[in-house]
């Protein structure tokens, strides 16, 4: 009874009645306050009180960037013959993307929905290829740090993830990869920077050992892809080759939705050649509609954000794309001398770019204490485990508040030392908690709970099969808070 009152009051703010269409329509207007008063309780990312999610230059790049998806508001791209205009876009805006990244003419690719969509794909067609190529192989080599949607690829199409614990430095461990490699060994893959901490992986290493195996080897810069190549014209003491100047490099997948300040949601997804791509695109011919045809996942594509990564790529030019990677990193260089400044804090690693982690030394005083501080003064904070620390992406709507930022985490670092007995409460707890417990399986029976209620109701687990979790598992749990969303 008091876990079921616990998840009523975790869902309260959240609309969870079935609703019917309304008889007869609504006034617009009234409508359109209704969805704005919706917002009231969203992230606050426009004061820059977010570290994470949003990506954006300005409001009159916002501005922009709707008029050009609404020119293409009603288009869908599932036929590409259909609308020229759109296909012209995608074409574009993926060889200005292979140019970037020192990709030559053979280079080919396509847009997606976003970076969980391009590394789908990016798993599926190097299968499909496995599988032309009668491999039979289904082992994806990858660092620990490597983002959940590999996985989550991979448990879809039958492939299995090979994680590698990372080195002291936090990067992939190039010889534990290597030996890692073996018959069943279908692909590899690296992060360009791995999101967590922004460290850029052994990309150079990695692909050596991909020529020397004669394996498939995607980099996964879903993040980095629109920011490393600006940072390594300004510190190129920071950003070793990644891209496709290295040869065992196959496939790149870079978002325009972050840091080419695209609208949500668009992906590019580059492959060396069309070798590649073509086992990415799916035909059937028996269809009593016609034959049917498909070069990404969605059939149905909206034109909206092909056409605002167009939009963007091409008002922004690669000296505005300079210029904010300098403002950005300039508050990199505030942010992490603040951190350095404070005796009882310590960056994780040494980042390549605007993303970064910081903790506290020994956990002493406990990080998530101060992620509490942080979060009392109204900032949105990312927790993060194995370790336990608080991730920052530095973006344009940061700076105007950094350092107020940088004024409240020094009164939250002396608060949590001035009260060592202090325990984290709510989210930053739980994230605490977590990171304690061996038996992850737990954890995802009761967060896959948290989703059954999200989205409808609960399915009654047959008591037979399924042992019953622990109550405090059940209560903690319910209320971890998480964000799958925030790359």
């Amino acid at each position: 009874m008091q876990d079921k009152q616990l998840e009523k009051s975790i869902f309260a703010t959240m609309s969870t009645d079935k609703k019917r269409i309304p008889e007869t329509g609504q006034d617009p207007e009234k409508l359109l306050a209704a969805m704005e008063s919706f917002k009231s309780g969203d992230a606050r990312w426009k004061e820059g009180r977010t570290w994470s999610m949003v990506y954006q230059v300005d409001e009159a790049h916002n501005k922009f960037l709707k008029q050009a998806s609404n020119l293409f508001f009603s288009e869908s791209y599932i036929n590409p013959f259909a609308f020229e205009s759109l296909q012209r876009m995608e074409k574009e805006v993926v060889a200005m993307t292979a140019d970037m990244l020192h990709g030559d003419e053979q280079v080919a690719g396509t847009m997606t929905s976003g970076g969980t969509e391009s590394i789908f794909l990016a798993l599926y067609t190097y299968r499909e290829w496995g599988r032309k190529a009668k491999r039979g192989c289904t082992e994806v080599i990858a660092p620990a740090t490597i983002h959940p949607a590999f996985e989550k690829a991979a448990h879809i199409l039958g492939l299995q993830i090979k994680k590698v614990q990372v080195g002291e430095d936090g990067k992939a461990d190039v010889e534990a990869m290597r030996r890692k490699i073996g018959p069943g060994t279908l692909m590899l893959a690296a992060s360009a920077p791995s999101y967590p901490h922004g460290l850029l992986d052994p990309i150079p290493s990695i692909s050596q050992i991909a020529q020397e195996h004669q394996l498939p080897f995607h980099v996964d810069a879903c993040i980095g892809g629109f920011m490393l190549p600006w940072v390594e014209q300004l510190r190129p003491e920071l950003v070793h080759p990644w891209d496709f100047r290295l040869p065992g490099v196959t496939s790149i997948s870079a978002d325009t939705h972050k840091f080419a300040y695209g609208a949500k949601g668009s992906s590019v997804l580059l492959y060396r050649s069309m070798t590649y791509l073509r086992h990415q695109f799916f035909i059937t011919t028996d269809w009593a509609g016609g034959i049917y045809a498909s070069a990404t996942l969605l059939g149905s594509r909206s034109g909206g954000p092909i056409a605002a990564a167009w939009a963007a790529m091409n008002s922004l030019g690669r000296q505005r794309y300079l210029e904010l990677a300098g403002q950005v990193m300039a508050g990199v260089d505030q942010l992490k001398a603040a951190i350095e400044g404070i005796a009882e804090l310590e960056c994780i690693g040494a980042p390549c770019m605007n993303i970064l982690a910081f903790a506290t030394r020994n956990n002493r005083p406990d990080i998530f204490v101060v992620a509490d501080a942080l979060a009392e003064k109204g900032w949105y904070v990312d927790r993060q485990q194995r370790p336990n620390c608080i991730h920052v992406t530095v973006m344009p709507q940061n700076l105007p508040v950094l350092q107020a930022y940088i004024d409240d985490l020094r009164s939250a670092v002396a608060f949590a030392k001035a009260n060592p007995n202090a325990k984290a409460e709510g989210n930053a707890a739980l994230y605490g908690l977590m990171a304690r417990i061996p038996f992850r399986g737990m954890v995802a029976q009761n967060v896959r709970k948290m989703f059954e209620t999200l989205y409808g109701n609960p399915v009654e687990e047959d008591a037979s099969t399924e042992p019953e979790p622990a109550k405090w598992m059940g209560w903690a749990n319910r209320l971890l808070s998480f964000n799958p969303f925030r790359r």
